[in-house]
């Protein structure tokens, strides 16, 4: 498919012979970068038409293919309007039958194959007067189209996903046209119900009736509605010749009303004759692009090093001028193009003409698109947008009185660490199929809040906790682009998006969490460089979202220069960032350092790469710290510092990053704090709970009741009076006890994912919570008898062999089952939606296989590491079996019970890596066809709580990591 798509650009590249505008690659010195800059400014600026506006925008098959199916009548006799057009999709079918197959999005193949078979039907029903093209070439392209659309619906997985706008209006309408063309029954494909779901949702949100009104976002896709409204009602919203800038929606309208349209005509010869097709049929899929397109160039210069009086020109003023004018004439918001108002165009246009020194006020803005908790793209949405809400603070930000904003600048800031803190592998965002575009704007952003902060202005608008999490996320940013760098210097061969990366490593460039790694930092900056400067011609980079997905050629040239031009200017010192001091590794930290970079998971890592996850996981630090004593009390109990606290979040970090899973901080965090009780619980069992229970039977049920009782509780509350840190003064006692082990049940089994999770999964979790815990009462049992022995190394009076012993009460002690299980309940909550993780009996099973053989191991090596601390505690250890007492009659040593546990223990790896690799196969054979990314993910999340559990095994065997019973 790559080689297919690689292809398809140098056909849309190459027209008729002609190179589209783009950067010269021989620019060498900054002057050429200026001349450069200045001349995209005057060519974009000469662009521009007075009338229809200006738009650089690329070719996109579905609105072509729209356009292709205009017929007129002219002095009685029916033609084809645009046969050009028709012609440009012979030309652009590729030889599987498909049309615009993209590896960044399965939507956009389906609707341009789907729209081009239609308008390939409707030219062999009724040829007219295109007579050189044979019915006998057409037929077998529409059967290889209509061959290649249904596997592309086989496998359809990304429709939940998608960005494209209207998706769920369209493709339901072509489908159905098609269906009745092809006298087909209808399309059958995995994920129709969920589409069907989407189109019902969508549509319940409007009243038809309602768009011969008031302007809507329908008028944008009008093509869904043929056949379902009366298109002759609509004429009085044609701005200028188009339905909202959209050449598919405006052909919609000539083929739907039975008036002809000769302003529309004109609007469409127009994008034929000027637009990115130069003559050759291809339609650009939105037209004009006006005010995206002078507020970007000008933005993405000036923030890309770019000084105003360096590349003061006709152009850039002329630009500016239009966006001024824009803003005026519409009230104070515009949109991508005039009449289409959004907060992304308002905001970017007032970033564009504060970089210029001609501010303009954003209450308009705020006033229109401000929303409770972030702001709106538009009046009203499916979904929030990253990319708006990132624009919106990058405009505030660089407003001349800030302080008059700062509860929007607060509000955007908590929008983002939110959106950032719960995306899963890569932030995704519904303007862009990149990444790395809002990546981009996060860094940017991101970089001049903490400068603000360093300087004082915001210092008192933000919480140390939100000041962890913006330091965090520019962190992981700035981290997670680096280490996704190709060897050739790129990103995945993307022009535009290394653009974004490289913008983005030099804004960090000036922040002081980088400073240990600015040699690598500068290594990938210059590897994207040298790439950039490589590329043989104009690549294609369709990576903007409408209806399918295109470049903005202007745009892209905008984003090369700045690129190149930031990266050539002198590197600052980096000091921006120096008051968030979660930044800095403890000493405890420091200390453990020494200890991972033993472990075999992390002795083969680059010293920069180990240093930037120490780095990341002290974020986490503080944010854990202040949840430390929520369920248990460690005031005036007898037991060691929980140093542990520091080296927990490095755990999930450093294997999160190692594996370049890039798990969601939600789930990171979760699973660390859940680590934190994991600890905290065996030290209260045994210092506090065990004591104040003399008879341990009584401990056990009070367990169950617990359990039984957990629910939901809307008061917030447990049913205990609680002090300043939610514990009581008096000394322990039964009550107290029970109250704190329901705040620990309810914290994971009442947790909210938990809660959103499959009835399954939260089965799981609730009765492996109650075997951690059961097992620590019967080890408080084992223990007293042990400690009673007169003497020996030996468990004299074990009620299970070691094998029985480690499947059940010693495996289920330590943390790591009931974490697996509340891991899958996140996985249910988080990537299904509420359905099982493994729905299948036999992912069921080698689920449970993974989590026993891991469990299993984390036991063995956790007393392989603790047998001293044990041996005088008098706690049972493995090595404390008798099965490990003798060997053909010889007492055994500690080395030699040592042995055979590291033995048995490497034979549970073994069972694990095999259940590991069936659960992979089970998954993906049970998906088949339909199989996601989402299937991808869960085995990848899975991995990782495997890895990281390998790394406490690892760590164990090093060193003890428990604190000692004072």
């Amino acid at each position: 498919m790559y080689e297919r798509y690689l292809l398809l650009l140098h056909i849309l590249t190459h027209k008729s012979g002609k190179i589209e505008n783009g950067t010269p690659k021989y620019l060498k010195t900054g002057d050429d970068l200026v001349s450069a800059a200045k001349s995209l400014l005057d060519r974009a600026f000469k662009s521009h038409h007075s009338y229809y506006g200006l738009c650089s925008t690329s070719c996109q098959v579905y609105d072509t293919a729209w356009v292709a199916m205009i017929r007129k009548t002219t002095e009685n006799v029916k033609h084809w309007l645009f046969p050009e057009c028709f012609h440009y999709l012979l030309k652009t079918q590729a030889a599987d039958g498909s049309w615009g197959a993209l590896p960044t999005t399965q939507t956009a193949g389906i609707l341009d194959t789907a729209s081009a078979v239609l308008a390939l039907l409707s030219h062999v029903r009724k040829p007219l007067q295109i007579l050189d093209v044979s019915p006998d070439e057409i037929g077998p392209r529409i059967e290889h189209g209509v061959a290649s659309l249904k596997r592309q619906l086989a496998v359809w997985k990304d429709v939940e996903e998608t960005n494209h706008i209207g998706v769920e209006l369209i493709v339901p309408a072509l489908l159905s046209t098609l269906e009745k063309e092809l006298g087909e029954s209808s399309f059958e494909f995995p994920c129709k119900g969920i589409l069907e779901k989407m189109y019902e949702e969508k549509l319940g949100n409007f009243d038809l009736k309602k768009v011969y009104g008031k302007p809507s976002s329908l008028l944008h896709s009008l093509e869904a509605f043929l056949g379902q409204i009366d298109f002759d009602r609509l004429s009085h919203h044609l701005y200028r010749g188009s339905m909202m800038a959209s050449p598919s929606s405006t052909a919609a309208y000539l083929i739907g009303a039975t008036k002809w349209d000769d302003e529309a005509e004109d609007y469409l010869r127009h994008i034929v004759r000027n637009g990115a097709g130069h003559g050759d049929g291809g339609i650009s899929g939105t037209f004009p692009t006006t005010h995206f397109e002078c507020s970007w160039i000008l933005a993405t210069l000036l923030q890309g090093g770019f000084t105003m009086k360096q590349i003061d020109s006709n152009g850039l003023r002329g630009l500016a001028t239009i966006l001024a004018d824009a803003l005026r004439d519409e009230n104070g918001v515009i949109g991508f193009a005039p009449r289409t108002a959004d907060v992304d165009d308002t905001a970017k246009a007032l970033l564009a003409l504060s970089l210029i020194n001609q501010p303009v006020s954003p209450d308009i803005m705020i006033k229109v698109f401000e929303g409770k908790d972030h702001f709106t793209t538009f009046g009203s949405e499916r979904d929030p947008s990253l990319t708006s809400n990132l624009h919106v603070l990058l405009c505030l930000l660089k407003q001349p009185n800030v302080s008059q904003y700062h509860p929007q600048i607060l509000k955007t800031t908590l929008f983002t660490c939110r959106w950032w803190w719960g995306s899963d592998h890569c932030v995704k965002d519904k303007w862009n199929l990149s990444h790395l575009y809002p990546t981009m704007l996060l860094v940017e952003a991101f970089t001049e809040v903490l400068h603000l902060i360093d300087a004082g202005e915001l210092s008192s608008l933000f919480d140390k906790s939100l000041k962890c999490k913006i330091g965090l996320s520019i962190f992981q940013a700035v981290l997670r682009i680096i280490l996704t760098q190709d060897n050739d210097g790129s990103w995945r061969a993307y022009r535009e998006q290394t653009c974004y990366a490289i913008l983005a490593l030099v804004q960090a460039r000036h922040v002081c969490f980088f400073t240990h790694m600015v040699d690598r930092l500068q290594s990938c900056i210059d590897r994207g460089v040298s790439w950039l400067k490589s590329c043989r011609f104009h690549s294609q980079d369709l990576t903007w979202t409408s209806k399918t997905a295109y470049e903005v050629g202007f745009v892209a040239e905008a984003y090369k220069l700045a690129a190149l031009q930031s990266a050539s200017l002198e590197v600052p010192a980096a000091t921006i960032g120096h008051s968030v001091t979660s930044a800095v590794p403890s000493s405890d930290l420091e200390k453990y350092m020494r200890l991972v970079r033993k472990t075999a998971l992390f002795s083969p890592l680059d010293e920069w790469g180990l240093r930037a996850s120490v780095i990341e996981s002290s974020f986490f630090v503080p944010l854990l710290q202040a949840q430390r004593v929520e369920i248990y009390p460690r005031d005036n109990i007898k037991i060691d510092e929980d140093k542990y606290l520091s080296i927990i979040p490095f755990t999930w970090v450093g294997c999160n990053n190692r594996s370049r899973t890039f798990a969601s901080n939600r789930w990171l965090y979760d699973m660390m704090y859940l680590s934190l009780l994991g600890y905290q619980t065996d030290e209260y069992m045994e210092a506090v709970a065990g004591p104040v229970f003399s008879d341990v039977s009584l401990l056990r049920l009070a367990i169950d009741k617990v359990i039984d009782n957990t629910r939901v509780n809307l008061a917030g509350t447990n049913g205990t009076v609680h002090n300043g840190n939610g514990h009581q003064h008096e000394s322990p006692n039964i009550r107290q006890v029970e109250d704190t082990l329901t705040r620990f049940a309810n914290s994971v089994l009442n947790h909210k994912d938990v809660l959103n999770s499959s009835s399954s999964d939260q089965d799981t979790l609730r009765r492996e919570f109650r075997a951690f815990m059961h097992a620590h009462t019967t080890q408080i049992e084992d223990n007293s008898r042990f400690s009673k022995q007169a003497s020996g190394d030996v468990f004299s009076s074990p009620e299970q062999s070691y094998f029985q012993w480690v499947n059940s009460t010693g495996g289920s002690h330590v943390a790591c089952a009931y974490s697996f299980a509340f891991s899958n309940c996140l996985m249910s909550a988080n990537l299904p939606q509420g359905k099982e993780a493994f729905p299948s009996a036999t992912q069921k099973y080698l689920i449970s296989s993974v989590m026993r053989h891991a469990t299993n191991m984390c036991r063995m090596y956790n007393d392989f590491g603790s047998i001293a601390r044990d041996n005088v505690e008098r706690n049972v250890n493995s090595m404390h079996f008798p099965e490990f007492a003798l060997c053909k009659g010889i007492s055994q040593t500690i080395d030699d019970r040592k042995k055979r546990l590291s033995q048995i223990a490497m034979y549970e790896q073994g069972c694990l890596d095999r259940a590991l690799e069936a659960l992979e196969r089970q998954s993906r054979d049970d998906a088949g066809d339909s199989a996601g990314s989402k299937d991808v993910r869960k085995i990848k999340i899975v991995k990782l709580f495997c890895e990281v559990t390998d790394l406490y095994d690892q760590l164990y065997v090093i060193k003890d990591l428990s604190s000692s019973m004072k």
